[in-house]
């Protein structure tokens, strides 16, 4: 920005200027980019009247410089010197090129991200400065946190909001942590207790104090689902450069590169998408190495065909858009010793019962694309397939037109987000007794 607005403050001429060097009024500036081998290489030109060299000369040599020394430089050489701190050829201090902020700003930005920059100039048709950086670095905003006294870099383009939560909104459901938020149940993550260390931490001497100095919760859009996740605390965001991390020993699950913050700590990028599936992954590993249950097993000679099997193991169908509370009440039932089978919404619930699918009960959610809670129960109380089949309804909505509505349309039983699991066990283990 500070080189085209130098072109435009000293380098295209005013209009009659240009009318008398026989060019258009207009004055051009053009901005271009390409790769070359590992750099990326940016040029800005403009049409103007050139930077003039006499004038370089003239305020080297009031700066002091040795007449031999000036006198044997070569075009680049005096060039050069624009990018020296305090020079400048403009008689003027204007606010569009900078309030006299000099190219030696521009050269130092650079070095700090391995870059260069050269200038080549011709008098009376213009100048174009070419900047070359490194073609893996890559410029993003971050959200500065801290984790269990580490810091960390957190893209913002998948970061939805910060949010203080109390502690008393936190609810367990399927033995994990979840909150209501605007009306949807959010599986809350907190982060600590997954990132384990095995090195010095000390994070005393940051240059500027934490702007939010408690836990704080990120929402995450996860594939179009939100995920909390919580952070001791964090110091804002800032627009950084990306690094590439090279070497034979490769990046944890969940971190890809890292930053360089301006007092020369080295910050691990997180990969926010890779560290919620390894999370989910661990939780699922957890899961699955519970020990479980003692049971009798039928003789391997004698399987039970699926429909007998039913009787002992009852079949729950969860209607919900929200892959989290499909996923939270599926733990939750199979704990209990239900099967589940799962529908993202009602008409895809109504889809998988006419394909064959036998169930015992349904839990239902009300707001849905495509068929909600309302027009799934009345489509399937009107079969009289289905008509005897249980239907509970969960829903964030908790007013009494919604549970009149529901009921008058068959359900058989209504709880609102956040509700009791035990009471929902409860309810469910009556109805199917029946």
């Amino acid at each position: 920005m500070h080189i085209l607005r130098n072109a435009f403050d000293h380098g295209i001429e005013v209009a009659e200027t240009r009318a008398a060097r026989g060019k258009p009024e207009e004055g051009l500036i053009e901005i271009r980019a390409a790769h070359r081998n590992n750099r990326t290489i940016i040029t800005v030109r403009d049409d103007g009247g050139g930077i003039p060299l006499n004038k370089v000369r003239a305020k080297a040599r009031q700066m002091g410089l040795d007449e031999v020394l000036l006198a044997a430089a070569s075009e680049e050489d005096l060039l050069s010197l624009i990018f020296e701190p305090g020079f400048s050829t403009s008689d003027q201090v204007t606010a569009l090129s900078g309030r006299g902020v000099g190219m030696d700003v521009v050269r130092d930005r650079l070095k700090q991200i391995q870059g260069e920059i050269t200038v080549a100039t011709e008098p009376g048709n213009g100048t174009t400065f070419t900047l070359s950086v490194p073609f893996t670095l890559t410029v993003s905003r971050v959200l500065i946190a801290e984790s269990n006294r580490m810091l960390l870099a957190f893209p913002l383009d998948l970061i939805e909001e910060m949010v203080l939560l109390p502690p008393e909104q936190v609810m367990l459901m399927a033995g994990s942590e979840v909150f209501n938020w605007e009306g949807l149940v959010v599986q809350l993550i907190r982060l600590a207790e997954w990132l384990e260390f095995n090195c010095p931490r000390q994070l005393d001497g940051m240059e500027a104090a934490a702007s939010v100095n408690v836990p704080t919760v990120l929402m995450l859009n996860q594939g179009n689902q939100l995920v909390g996740l919580e952070i001791d605390r964090s110091w804002g965001e800032q627009e950084v450069a990306i690094r590439k991390v090279e070497g034979l020993l490769p990046m944890p699950p969940g971190f890809s590169n890292c930053t360089i913050l301006g007092d020369g700590r080295i910050v691990p990028l997180v990969d926010i998408s890779e560290l919620l599936r390894w999370i989910a992954s661990s939780e699922r590993d957890r899961v699955d190495s519970r020990p479980l249950r003692s049971q009798s097993l039928p003789p391997a000679s004698s399987p039970k065909p699926p429909t007998a099997q039913s009787d002992r193991h009852p079949t729950i169908l969860v209607v919900d858009d929200s892959i989290n509370v499909r996923r939270f009440l599926a733990l939750t039932l199979e704990k209990a010793g239900y099967q589940v089978a799962q529908a993202k919404d009602g008409q895809d619930a109504l889809d998988k019962l006419s394909a064959g699918l036998i169930v015992q009960a349904i839990v239902c959610d009300i707001e849905m694309p495509r068929l909600d809670g309302f027009g799934f129960l009345a489509r399937f109380k009107a079969d009289s397939t289905f008509e005897q089949i249980p239907v509970t309804m969960l829903t964030s909505r908790s007013g009494e037109k919604h549970r009149q509505l529901a009921m008058s349309l068959g359900a058989t039983a209504y709880f609102s987000k956040p509700y009791n699991e035990q009471a929902l066990l409860q309810t469910l283990k009556q109805l199917i007794a029946v």
